[in-house]
């Protein structure tokens, strides 16, 4: 049996995660990596970190039972890659979640203007949104 929440409900889980990605003296990051996610956000990734993007602060907003984070900056391309998913983590380095990327219309919860991410490049986000 699943559990039915109102969006009143999910936009106050929603707003919970935005304070703990705000937490800290730092700004909320989505890391960008390739190959396989790990099986749950505390365990270390198996492949190089591609890229490090920085978040806004506060690191998006709450509507309609959707948190949507905002970076206005880009991120250098550290390693060579293709993307396939993030991790999202605080202000404070704290892991919040990890999910799937990629580029243009997909599965994924973050979107990349590119997958194929080449070192020296930029990274840049064009949306990332949690129901």
């Amino acid at each position: 049996m699943t559990i039915a929440i109102t969006t009143a409900l999910n936009n106050a889980r929603l707003m919970g995660t935005l304070a703990f990605l705000d937490a800290g003296t730092g700004n909320a990051a989505v890391q960008i990596y390739g190959g396989a996610r790990p099986a749950t956000p505390t365990d270390a990734p198996a492949d190089p970190l591609l890229s490090e993007i920085t978040l806004n602060k506060p690191a998006g907003s709450v509507s309609a039972g959707t948190l949507l984070l905002a970076s206005s900056a880009a991120g250098l391309i550290l390693s060579t890659g293709v993307a396939t998913w993030a991790r999202v983590v605080s202000g404070n380095g704290d892991v919040a979640f990890d999910c799937d990327a990629g580029q243009g219309a997909g599965a994924w919860e973050v979107q990349l203007a590119q997958a194929n991410l080449l070192a020296g490049g930029e990274a840049k986000l064009v949306s990332a949104i949690l129901g």
